[in-house]
């Protein structure tokens, strides 16, 4: 089946199980979890299978364009939420992380459809490189959830200001779960994100120093923000705030500065 069409399937997934969420709790659903679940755990199986189409056609991880990067990191928030929502439980991660991947990937299928690079093949491919970019990017992909539970403790916080909280605020966990998943995500991205760098320094071909001074200020932004909020020195809601900000700046390395922070 064609790359592109396979993406294409996955976002509207995504999308539709966004809006069935949105549907179902504003009628009062009691269960609206079942068949969102359901629906985006279809849009991850194409999800899936269109990483494993670009793998065969590279004869390596498919992260070789901007487009292929949006799509490891909506794949990798994904599976994030899959292993760690339900234990963070937070049940409704999924469905403010919905409109988040739809966004990255209509983003990416934009790209594709504006130029598909095509197969991107080595003759070589050095496995310490491969492992420093995929770990890279899955620590991204944690760091994005962090960023929607963010969200959702300034969403819950809101409600819980104005008095007159909606529907939304009683189908949400204990505001506290939302500040403990975010910090747990945090660490697990800069874990991620440590184990990528150091595996840089492994590489066959040395990383620039501009790949190193972007990577190493991202993994100082959230060492910095983990530390800060250890101290105590950071309430909750200036850390949602800051997940979120981070995370637009961790984004914008990928964006601004291709060259400099992709190996590939």
């Amino acid at each position: 089946m064609d790359d592109k069409l396979l993406l294409s399937i996955s976002t509207l997934c995504f999308l539709g199980g966004f809006i069935y969420a949105v549907m179902a709790l504003r009628s009062g659903s009691h269960n609206p979890s079942r068949w969102n679940m359901t629906i985006i755990g279809l849009g991850f199986v194409f999800q899936c299978w269109f990483l494993q189409v670009r793998g065969q056609l590279h004869g390596r991880c498919p992260i070789t364009s901007g487009a292929e990067i949006l799509v490891f990191i909506s794949w990798a928030i994904v599976l994030m939420y899959f292993v760690l929502g339900k234990a963070f439980r937070l049940s409704l991660l999924g469905t403010f992380t919905a409109p988040m991947v739809f966004v990255f990937q209509t983003t990416a299928l934009i790209f594709l459809k504006m130029g598909d690079t095509g197969a991107q093949r080595k003759p070589e491919v050095d496995h310490w490189l491969e492992m420093h970019a995929a770990l890279s990017l899955l620590a991204y992909g944690a760091f994005a959830l962090a960023a929607v539970a963010g969200i959702m403790y300034f969403v819950q916080d809101r409600q819980l200001k104005s008095h007159t909280p909606g529907k939304l605020f009683y189908k949400m966990p204990p505001i506290r779960y939302s500040v403990d998943a975010l910090i747990r995500l945090l660490g697990i991205g800069l874990l991620l994100l440590t184990i990528g760098i150091v595996s840089a320094f492994f590489m066959k071909e040395f990383p620039s120093a501009g790949h190193l001074i972007v990577s190493g200020a991202v993994w100082v932004i959230y060492g910095l923000l983990i530390a800060i909020y250890v101290m105590k020195k950071l309430t909750p809601k200036r850390l949602a705030i800051a997940a979120v900000g981070a995370f637009l700046v961790a984004l914008a390395t990928l964006v601004v500065l291709p060259d400099t922070t992709s190996p590939l």
